[in-house]
């Protein structure tokens, strides 16, 4: 609860204001009351309120002194100040020290109670914004926080939401700045605990974001996009020990948005390296000798994207789009799974359920809406498919999103 102090020379104002509002209703606690400047300055001291209601005119230290004063020490403190319509001059030094609020004398019950409300509502928001700023920190100080390999971990996959996005570019601009980056993966062939260890040391200093788990043996990180990352990176690898490192190198790229494009790119050249047993750092665009079918496919895949994208809630399937893209549908099973790192029934999955969450969002839009908004006809199997994804059936995580913003 807010705690709130009244400082006023007339005892009949402070009596009025103590008995004829609901403080409890307003989520505040009246904590002291003065009869001056003086004593309510030993009244913050001792309480440390989060707001003063005060008379401007008060014998000895005035309302703007007592304000001016409080501030020493209790720089947050939010000041509502009791005034007459003869005390322009001194309003306009109240503005100055940026009252929150005036109200007129005699006081009207329901304008201050208004005025109390707005105040404790920009103190809510207010501290909100302190606790995602403190957070932030937090995350800042921990690299290898599990929040942050989460986010990093999901938007390289490209399954992550906009909330989300926007945590990890806070998190990235408060960590370094970023105006443009790159992705790295790392393969180890010998991934023992002591070489993870040694590979994390040897990155630290110059990777945004913690060594995120691909699998057994690959691992991946948010490089600078600068050509001096990537020297520092071949050093580092070069002078690793006789064991085949491979690690690939995406384009660099001027936001988080296309991160997942950024992980398929360091992705495939971490495969081709791997294949042709070739130790060392390559950057996307660089390799030569890539099969035809797959510059091809790499160079056309946008395209592909973009159509499962805009069509992911038709009925449409792999001999569609093998048939569409002039491969057959084995080799374009196997270029698919190449570029994404998953099926496509399973990309195509994670499309739908995406966007059913943010769809599942809007109370008004019932469940077989949503199935048939996603390309689902039949909503039991989609809730069978929806819970198999999140763990949760539709209506289950409706009822915790609602919750979680407290509605």
């Amino acid at each position: 609860m807010f705690k709130i102090l009244i400082a006023d020379d007339e005892w009949m104002i402070r009596e009025g204001l103590k008995h004829t509002i609901d403080w409890e209703a307003l989520n505040c606690v009246l904590v002291g009351e003065a009869a001056d400047g003086e004593q309510a300055v030993q009244q913050i001291q001792a309480h440390q309120p989060d707001i003063l209601i005060s008379d401007i005119r008060m014998p000895g230290m005035n309302g703007l002194q007592l304000a001016w004063s409080a501030q020493e020490f209790c720089p947050e403190l939010k000041v509502i100040f009791l005034t007459g319509f003869d005390d322009f001059v001194y309003a306009q030094q109240a503005i100055k020290l940026k009252a929150s609020d005036f109200v007129l004398k005699p006081t009207d019950p329901d304008t201050l109670v208004k005025a109390i409300d707005k105040v404790c509502k920009d103190l809510v928001r207010t501290r909100q914004h302190a606790s995602v700023m403190e957070q932030l920190q937090s995350w800042k100080r921990d690299r290898e926080s599990l929040v942050v390999q989460k986010l990093i971990h999901d938007s390289m996959l490209g399954i992550t939401d906009t909330t989300s996005l926007e945590m990890l570019k806070e998190w990235l601009d408060e960590t370094a700045g970023a105006q443009k980056i790159r992705v790295v993966v790392v393969q180890m062939e010998e991934d023992g605990e002591e070489r993870r260890q040694h590979l994390k040391e040897r990155l630290y200093t110059r990777i945004y974001g913690p060594l995120i788990m691909i699998d057994e043996l690959q691992r991946a990180c948010i490089i600078p996009a600068e050509e001096e990352a990537v020297d520092m990176l071949k050093e580092i690898v070069t002078g690793f020990g006789k064991a085949p490192v491979y690690v690939g190198v995406s384009l660099s790229y001027g936001g988080l948005e296309q991160l997942d494009r950024a992980y398929r790119e360091a992705l495939e050249v971490v495969r081709h390296r791997a294949a042709g047993k070739q130790s060392g750092v390559s950057v996307y665009g660089d390799i030569e000798h890539l099969d035809d079918a797959a510059v091809h496919f790499s160079e056309g895949f946008r395209q592909v994207e973009a159509y499962v994208q805009h069509h992911f809630n038709e009925d449409i399937s792999l001999q569609q789009l093998a048939a569409r893209f002039h491969l057959s549908e084995a080799h374009f099973s196997r270029l698919f799974r190449k570029r994404l790192g998953v099926s496509f029934i399973e990309y195509l999955t994670r499309l739908r359920m995406e966007q059913a969450k943010r769809l599942l969002g809007d109370e008004n839009v019932r469940i077989y809406e949503v199935s048939l908004a996603v390309g689902y006809q039949d909503s039991r199997y989609f809730s069978q498919i929806f819970r198999k994804y999140t763990g949760e059936t539709p209506t289950e995580y409706r009822k915790r999103m609602m919750v979680s913003h407290g509605m």
